[in-house]
């Protein structure tokens, strides 16, 4: 499916095998945690850049909105039980209306992580970095990063 969708896929995946990573298919974000390959294994970074539900409304309609929180949401608390005791959960994400009203520091502080830093996005520090639509027939477009930060948050003590 992936191949299909997006056209350097193979080579992208060819690279990573190069530089010795591993690459696991089809992990739910809400329970990455609980996933046979990574549930015992903790992790410094987790990283996700521009999480997104599949655009079934428009952006600023509230019913989308709530499905991109319980993405989120769901997200942090599985990266939470993943992480070393000093790792970090970065998630890039655009801070204009209406994504500045998924509220991210809130969701994760609620899955028990606290702010650490948050640095503007520039595409130019990530080279080679290219950002998908991911979903529908034009999934293999870029889209604008516009006004756009990465987010970190350490791990509380307690969730």
């Amino acid at each position: 499916m992936m191949m299909l969708k997006y056209w350097g896929a193979a080579s992208n995946l060819r690279d990573l095998e190069e530089f010795g990573c591993t690459i696991i298919h089809e992990v739910n974000a809400h329970s990455m945690n609980k996933h046979p390959l990574l549930n015992r294994k903790l992790f410094d970074r987790i990283v996700y850049n521009f999480p997104h539900t599949a655009l079934k409304r428009s952006e600023g309609n509230i019913r989308q909105i709530k499905s991109h929180r319980r993405l989120v949401k769901g997200f942090f608390e599985s990266a939470f039980d993943m992480l070393e005791e000093n790792g970090e959960v970065h998630v890039t994400h655009k801070t204009t209306d209406p994504y500045s009203k998924w509220g991210i520091e809130k969701l994760a502080e609620g899955a028990g992580l606290f702010l650490v830093d948050k640095v503007r996005f520039r595409k130019s520090d990530y080279p080679g970095y290219e950002n998908k639509r991911g979903a529908g027939s034009r999934a293999d477009e870029n889209f604008p990063a516009g006004n756009s930060c990465t987010f970190k948050f350490g791990k509380s003590t307690s969730p």
